[in-house]
């Protein structure tokens, strides 16, 4: 990671390390809307984006990070977000697949607990608000992404989050790096992709 430490990094990793019972196990699913640069299961899973170029929740060249959302009208919200603030006009002109994971998950923190976000001594507001892509080109890493490495240290394999653009929906951050093969994660349909990729 070549940007800036939060400050209040070795504090949530050190909450997060006493206190194990945060994470909990999840199962659900989550959509996600990628690019055909990213057409087949293997690649949808493996973060790579965001490892490059940062998302809210990790910095770029941290650790990999795949971000979904619990409704599918609220990953296509998210992903014109990042459209509206590249300037990238919407409707879309390049082709876009919307796809739909099955999570199993061990170790998740789920940050739309209030009492979570109170035993991290962090709150609502200050998650939604930052804006995490002005701080990450100053060169610092966000709150949010802070809070992301800290689950990442300590081996978490997700995250459940509020949305910054939809009021009172979900989002799903999945840790690819630290999946046991007890969890499970399936991209539906994947065959499907296999068609799209081939063509």
């Amino acid at each position: 990671m070549n940007i800036k430490p939060h400050p209040a990094f070795d504090r949530l990793r050190e909450v997060i390390a006493d206190n194990p019972a945060l994470f909990q196990p999840w199962k659900g699913a989550a959509y996600r809307v990628t690019t055909l640069d990213y057409p087949t299961a293997q690649s949808i899973l493996l973060g790579q984006g965001s490892f490059l170029h940062g998302g809210r929740w990790n910095a770029m060249g941290s650790f990999r990070a795949v971000y979904g959302s619990t409704e599918d009208t609220v990953a296509v919200a998210e992903s014109r977000a990042t459209a509206d603030y590249l300037h990238i006009p919407v409707p879309f002109r390049t082709p876009r697949l919307l796809v739909a994971i099955e999570f199993s998950l061990g170790t998740v923190l789920d940050l739309t607990s209030a009492r979570i976000r109170e035993k991290l001594g962090v709150s609502g507001d200050e998650l939604l608000a930052e804006d995490w892509r002005k701080v990450q080109e100053e060169g610092r890493e966000s709150l949010t992404q802070a809070v992301g490495r800290a689950v990442f240290a300590s081996n978490g394999e997700g995250l459940l989050v509020p949305s910054a653009r939809v009021a009172s929906a979900i989002n799903v951050v999945y840790l690819p790096q630290h999946r046991p093969y007890s969890s499970e994660v399936t991209v539906l349909g994947w065959e499907k992709l296999d068609r799209v990729r081939l063509a």
